[in-house]
């Protein structure tokens, strides 16, 4: 995962250029729609963390306050929501309907970065700001294993390769 943030880290600092926009929080309330329609199936799991599960988090980061603590603590303070499904043990049915669907609502115009690992596919959505130094609604999404994490809100790409160091 380290590998990841990492190479988000070196596309966000290639690509100053980019714009952001509202497109990234239209796609993140599709895909949390879309994820909402799902979660009733078996073995379609959802976590989802708002602001008072995030809050609850940060008084858990807070409690140890190490230095990798407080670089986390400062990464995900303007964090609204995350949202997190694993959909791997669904029939096979299910995890391609879900997949095509989600991949008609990625805007293929935020794809940050695409790796693949060992054959497994991940991409890597977000808008960065115009300085690249902020990246705005974070999706992380691995068809392959079937997992997905919509990060809504702003990550700052020093408090990102402050963790990963």
């Amino acid at each position: 995962m380290k590998r990841y943030l990492l190479l988000i880290t070196l596309a966000l600092s290639l690509c100053p250029f980019c714009l952001a926009g509202n497109s990234g929080q239209d796609n993140i309330r599709r895909i949390n729609q879309l994820v909402s329609e799902y979660s009733s199936h078996p073995d379609f799991n959802v976590v989802r963390l708002g602001r008072l599960g995030l809050a609850a988090v940060k008084v858990v980061i807070r409690h140890d306050l190490d230095e990798d603590s407080l670089a986390l603590l400062n990464a995900i303070k303007d964090i609204k929501q995350i949202t997190i499904a694993d959909y791997e043990d669904c029939p096979a049915d299910v995890r391609d309907r879900f997949a095509s669907r989600l991949s008609k609502l990625l805007d293929k115009d935020m794809l940050l970065m695409e790796a693949k690992d060992s054959g497994e596919k991940m991409e890597i959505y977000g808008e960065p700001s115009e300085r690249g130094d902020e990246l705005t609604d974070l999706i992380l999404n691995v068809p392959g294993s079937g997992a997905l994490i919509c990060i809504r809100g702003r990550l700052k790409m020093k408090d990102v390769a402050r963790i990963m160091d």
